[in-house]
């Protein structure tokens, strides 16, 4: 029997690659028969082929569609037209028993399976998809989001599990769409964004690697290094970035704001001046994922400022984990996910702030730099492994299949 795994993200996608498909070849050397279908953009020819022999090793089938996003609704539509014209055939032609779906569009399609072809169905809720549309979009967007807010429930209520990046997030859903089952919590699995250890390991990066890095970032060996790893964009809080780094310099008047990021750097020059802080004092470098280790093991501190709403219950950020792999401490805001449970300094050196005022980020500050944890964090944080997320997702496969 055949578990098709359905996602909108390619796997050739930074998100794919970190979050498809280190899982499904970890699930199939599990034991488990798994046919992956996403949509991939175009113009990755030399990862598509690096990831269909990768794939092809683990004995994982992997059927593609193009990903469309012109013109917008149409484009979106056809890429959603082909991934369920393709899922259809493979349930037909596989025999399929179990579909786990990522996020939102998948799930409307293996909903759909789970009725006509009577397989089981995991809804993979990752984050509240429809309230950030709703929150942040506007015209048919808005529209299209509060349609999907409308099937949403009954999305849940038909899924034989669904799976959360967050336990905030399983009991919102908990309490908003399954109040009247007996036992509402026996639906749920959390399983918050890991990282793959291995890859993300300290221990393998040497220090002509740190200084190979260095040198690449403008940054000396006594710099105080501050690091933002990831994408800019409104939901990342910038101009409270800064204002923490201006923090971070009255503390530690040698150190350097790093941001690891593949868009944004005109951003951050903006928001730079803004707070009049020096641009020399800025680090800007685009780096592939495999290079990512080596640069966040020259940083001494991270943040992490993520807008907080409804929408974020649900969020658990992929960098949170590969920081803790590589023991960097955080500074992280509240009202994200289940960040206020897991920032805790006796255990990863971090530290949390409720608000973004000056002796609030200070405070912070102070807390993060205090002698603590440091070395420890990679340890204290094994449930962030990539190995412990695939144990629970093969918890969630033996109880639905009845292995």
């Amino acid at each position: 029997m055949t578990i098709l795994y359905i996602s909108q993200n390619g796997v050739t996608d930074h998100i794919g690659r970190s979050q498809v498909a280190p899982y499904v070849m970890g699930l199939a050397r599990l034991g488990y028969d798994i046919h992956v279908l996403s949509a991939e953009k175009p113009d990755r020819e030399d990862l598509v082929s690096r990831y269909a022999q990768e794939f092809d090793a683990s004995g994982v089938a992997w059927t593609r569609v193009p990903y469309q996003n012109k013109p917008r609704y149409l484009g979106q539509a056809r890429t959603q037209w082909e991934l369920r014209a393709a899922a259809r055939r493979i349930a037909r032609m596989d025999r399929v028993e179990l579909v786990h779906c990522r996020s939102f569009p998948p799930a409307l399609i293996g909903w759909e399976l789970k009725r006509d072809f009577g397989v089981k169905f995991i809804f993979d809720f990752r984050d509240f998809y429809a309230d950030g549309g709703i929150a942040k979009a506007s015209g048919l967007q808005k529209l299209l989001s509060h349609g999907m807010k409308r099937v949403e429930g009954p999305m849940i209520r038909a899924a034989d599990k669904i799976v959360c990046l967050t336990e905030r997030a399983a009991s919102l859903l908990a309490e908003f769409y399954l109040w009247d089952r007996p036992d509402p919590a026996s639906h749920f699995q959390v399983v918050p964004c890991c990282a793959d250890f291995r890859h993300f390991d300290p221990a393998a990066v040497s220090e002509a690697d740190k200084r190979r890095v260095r040198k690449r970032a403008g940054l000396t060996e006594n710099d105080f290094v501050l690091i933002y790893l990831g994408s800019l964009g409104p939901d990342y809080l910038l101009p409270q970035m800064m204002a923490l780094f201006a923090q971070v310099l009255a503390a530690r008047p040698n150190a350097k704001f790093l941001f690891l990021a593949n868009n944004g750097e005109e951003l951050v020059g903006k928001a730079c001046t803004a707070q009049h802080i020096p641009r020399d004092r800025i680090a800007f470098v685009s780096a592939d994922r495999d290079e990512v280790p080596a640069f966040l093991c020259i940083a001494d501190l991270s943040v992490i400022f993520i807008r907080a709403d409804l929408s974020k219950a649900g969020c658990s950020p992929t960098k949170l984990a590969e920081l803790f792999a590589c023991n960097v401490p955080v500074i992280a805001n509240t009202g994200v996910g289940d960040m206020d449970r897991i920032i805790d300094h006796e255990r990863n050196g971090s530290a949390i702030v409720a608000d973004f005022s000056e002796p609030t980020l200070r405070a912070a500050v102070d807390e993060a730099l205090k002698p603590g944890v440091a070395t420890n964090i990679r340890e204290n944080s094994r449930e962030f492994d990539l190995k412990a997320g695939v144990e629970r997702y093969a918890k969630v496969y033996a109880e639905l299949l009845q292995r």
